[in-house]
């Protein structure tokens, strides 16, 4: 009996270690309206990838950015992530409002969804990454490719809520430099 309890204590204490090491291998993406509903719950911040299917650097960035451990350890434990095509056709719902992508014309080139070019200030870019603070209403939109070294202080600067006794323009005047994340 002794013996069955501990090869049972053993597996399940095995099977602990195999999930975690399984969950931090990628970062938890959701759908956005998703993301943006536990973000109102919660408060977390939403970090949304902006991405088309045609993007080489929107592809460079999954395949590195997003593949690097730091990264993904950091967006899961301080985000809400979502990947948003922004060429989607699917109506999306944000703030009150149901966007289309209402410039879509079929048979013809792809064009940026509404909500896309509200998110982007109407000056849509890929890959662009989108911070969203439901709470405060403050949505920061950082256009291009993002290497490990280069999205560090973004994330610390939402991840951290530094937003929340300075601006990032005043941030980065006065040398605040995020604290570069363990491998």
């Amino acid at each position: 009996m002794r013996r069955l309890f501990f090869l049972f204590l053993l597996v399940l204490f095995a099977n602990s270690i195999f999930s975690q090491s399984v969950v931090n291998k990628t970062i938890n993406w959701i759908p956005f309206e998703q993301a943006l509903a536990k973000s109102k719950q919660d408060g977390k911040p939403v970090f949304l990838d902006i991405y088309t299917d045609w993007c080489g650097y929107c592809k460079r960035m999954d395949a590195t950015t997003f593949q690097d451990t730091s990264v993904i350890r950091y967006v899961n434990q301080h985000f809400h992530a979502a990947k948003l095509n922004a060429e989607t056709t699917k109506p999306i719902s944000f703030r009150d409002t149901i966007y289309t992508n209402s410039r879509y014309v079929e048979g013809q080139r792809a064009t940026p969804h509404d909500v896309v070019m509200v998110l982007t200030g109407n000056r849509p870019s890929y890959p662009t990454i989108v911070y969203i603070l439901d709470s405060k209403g403050i949505i920061a939109p950082v256009p291009g490719m993002q290497t490990v070294e280069t999205i560090q202080p973004f994330l610390f600067y939402f991840g951290e809520k530094v937003y929340e006794t300075t601006n990032l323009w005043e941030a980065f005047n006065k040398g605040l430099t995020a604290p570069k994340f363990n491998r």
